[in-house]
């Protein structure tokens, strides 16, 4: 009898143990909590939910949300999502308190002002201190501005040892010799010389006068030698500095209601003419891209074959 009741006690106690640890480990009670992003359209700004990695360029509008549930018996507490630039600077966006078993949150902003990495870490904490955290990194980029920007682009006339053409496309100067090869014709857009009756002067490979200052030009192939317009303009090296994409660049274009009539621009036979620092100089490439000139140093040379000058330039891409 003894025997049996130690036996009943035992067993009593064993299964008052079991069912303490069942309890206290309920597999519901400890799921962590569930979170992902949104995905697919934003309505109000007609962008897609960032959902994951991606590039994006700076300052670019963006948006992004998610959706938390709990998924066991205690609800929400606390949702916390921050962004964290190159582990420099750390912004939190939101960390609030709730009490509930499911959680929606989106977020228009933009991305960050500077070139790098962002991430976006977004935690969802529920009551029985289970997190769960999800994130996407945004690389962020530079716009194409749209344009090719040049500085310091010097050119000489006929004697000077300073190559005499220039192509716009790459921003590369050539001697005359070279830029005769079949290959480089074609991008040259225009040589520069000086002389009594043109002054400094930028002139179209097309235009037939430039064979009188360098003759070989006329042994070029008649499909590249290409035609570039000029056209002066009344704009100051500060609207020049202005400049920044090809819309600002257009838009200065059509605002001086400019006629690009001569494929060549002189100081003494253009009207206006002049060929002075400051001066900003308009111009369209045979294939239609607009752009400035702005002299910057002009040095007559100790004679008109010497010259060079010197100039900044912006042209659409």
């Amino acid at each position: 009898m003894k025997k049996l009741n130690y036996l009943m006690i035992i067993l009593f106690l064993t299964g008052f143990i079991f069912m303490s640890c069942s309890t206290d480990e309920d597999p519901e009670e400890m799921n962590p909590p569930s979170i992902s992003f949104l995905g697919g359209i934003h309505q109000a700004t007609g962008k897609a939910y960032v959902d994951g990695d991606i590039i994006l360029t700076v300052g670019e509008q963006m948006v992004f949300g998610i959706t938390a549930k709990s998924e066991s018996n205690k609800n929400l507490k606390r949702i916390y999502i921050e962004r964290v630039y190159e582990v420099i600077s750390t912004e939190v966006i939101i960390d609030s308190t709730i009490n509930s078993s499911n959680f929606t949150y989106e977020k228009i902003t933009a991305t960050n002002p500077n070139v790098g990495m962002e991430d976006f870490n977004c935690t969802v904490t529920d009551k029985n201190d289970k997190t769960t955290t999800i994130s996407f990194t945004i690389t962020t980029v530079l716009v194409d501005p749209g344009i090719n920007v040049y500085t310091g682009i010097s050119l000489g006339s006929y004697d000077s040892p300073t190559n005499s053409s220039f192509a716009s496309i790459t921003g590369e100067t050539y001697s005359i010799a070279d830029a005769g090869i079949d290959s480089i014709q074609s991008k040259i857009d225009w040589v520069y010389f000086d002389g009594a009756s043109w002054g400094h002067t930028l002139m179209s490979p097309s235009d037939t006068i430039v064979e009188t200052v360098y003759p070989t030009i006329g042994d070029w192939d008649a499909n590249n030698r290409n035609q570039t317009r000029f056209a002066k303009t009344d704009y100051t090296p500060d609207d020049y500095n202005f400049i920044e994409n090809d819309n600002q660049l257009v838009v200065m274009i059509n605002n001086a209601n400019l006629n690009f009539v001569d494929d060549f621009f002189s100081e003494l036979q253009s009207n206006p003419g002049g060929f002075a620092v400051g001066d900003i100089i308009a111009f369209e490439t045979h294939i239609g891209l607009y752009g400035f000139i702005k002299v910057t140093a002009v040095d007559p040379g100790a004679n008109n074959g010497l010259s060079t000058i010197t100039y900044d330039l912006k042209v659409v891409k």
